[in-house]
């Protein structure tokens, strides 16, 4: 009730222009509960969030990491329009683009790892293999396989930003 009363705050204001809940359900291999837990404990209040957002016309971002097949269409009937990250190592881009991107907004998709070890050469491929697997009728965010740690090397950070910009116009 507490996490909801927030959201019914952040929907209310003006100054908030879209609603993004994080709260990871999954890991690689897998969910971390069945899909019937989430179904009695978790999605009656995603849902909940969702229709707020809905009700003040902002879109509703859900972050969670892992492997979310099984539990897509449920998000989506939730009212999540888009989902961050995409996590490179547990679900394939094309895959999520070809059974759920005509429902749902993709976000992410560049390994974090990728991001700390990596040059800027094989993160601009990236990027641009992102934008060229599902940006092809909108629907697709350039963005990490997670959050942004701080360890991650900044120049790479600011090579998948340019790389974005540069790939964006032209896809």
């Amino acid at each position: 009730d507490l996490v909801l009363s927030m959201f019914e705050y952040f929907a209310q204001s003006d100054a908030v222009d879209i609603l993004w809940y994080s709260d990871d359900i999954a890991y690689q291999g897998g969910l971390l509960m069945s899909p019937e837990v989430l179904d009695l404990y978790f999605f009656p209040w995603l849902k909940k969030i969702g229709n707020l957002a809905h009700k003040y016309n902002k879109p509703f971002l859900y972050h969670s990491d892992g492997t979310l097949y099984d539990v897509m269409d449920r998000l989506i009937d939730c009212g999540v329009d888009a989902l961050h990250p995409i996590e490179p190592k547990a679900m394939k881009l094309s895959e999520v683009k070809e059974r759920f991107g005509d429902r749902l907004c993709l976000m992410g998709h560049v390994d974090v790892d990728l991001l700390c070890r990596g040059d800027r050469e094989e993160i601009r491929t990236q990027v641009l293999t992102n934008i060229e697997t599902a940006a092809y009728n909108g629907g697709y965010c350039v963005g990490s396989g997670n959050s942004i740690p701080d360890y991650v090397n900044f120049n790479n950070y600011l090579a998948m930003l340019e790389a974005s910009k540069e790939f964006g116009r032209t896809a």
